[in-house]
């Protein structure tokens, strides 16, 4: 179904869904500033893959944009997991270049994958800190993923022809929300293995 089930109408071009596209930018941006903060770099670099995967499967969306899309996304998600953890380093490239290739032999394991790679990270958050500075930007992320997911295709939410797309709403919020997190993980000085 792909693009389709994001609700908003596919049109032809560089944008072919306006709202969602545009709003893939908040990735990049986000991406960018973190990426300038040594401790978060990784995460910032992942955050801009993912603004990239999602604007080209969003956008232009040309073959091979719906892998790129799932490949980046759950890199980001497994970046996250790691950040802290004795295997961080692992969750860089060779993380990746695992998923990667996964989605590319399983395509309908990128779901999945993606929902054990958010639980995990949540766990392994929440068991390091879970304190009203963890608690705050993760709520804030699963809040705006739950309007995101209402305004999926058939959903309440859902007007194709709005401008207001609650999952254009979900990549702003959630590049917001990982920003949030990673500067909460910043500033209370957690011990990062490089």
């Amino acid at each position: 179904m792909g693009a389709a089930a994001d609700c908003e109408l596919i049109g032809l071009g560089l944008t072919g869904q306006p709202v969602n596209t545009i709003t893939t930018l908040a990735f990049v941006v986000a991406g960018a500033y973190l990426s300038s903060r040594p401790r978060l770099r990784w995460v910032g670099i992942a955050l801009g893959a993912t603004g990239i995967g999602s604007f080209l499967f969003h956008g232009p969306m040309p073959a091979g944009s719906e892998w790129a899309h799932d490949v980046t996304l759950a890199w980001l998600i497994l970046v996250i997991a790691g950040i802290g953890q004795t295997w961080e380093k692992w969750t860089r490239l060779r993380g990746l270049f695992v998923i990667a290739a996964l989605f590319a032999l399983v395509p309908v394991s990128a779901d999945p994958v993606a929902v054990v790679l958010t639980a995990t990270a949540v766990v392994l958050i929440l068991g390091r800190d879970h304190s009203a500075a963890m608690l705050a930007p993760l709520g804030f992320i699963a809040a705006v993923a739950i309007i995101g997911r209402l305004g999926a295709t058939g959903n309440p939410l859902c007007d194709p022809e709005s401008l207001i797309q609650p999952h254009g709403l979900w990549h702003i919020g959630a590049a917001v929300g990982v920003v949030w997190w990673a500067l909460s993980i910043d500033s209370a000085d957690l011990p990062l293995h490089r």
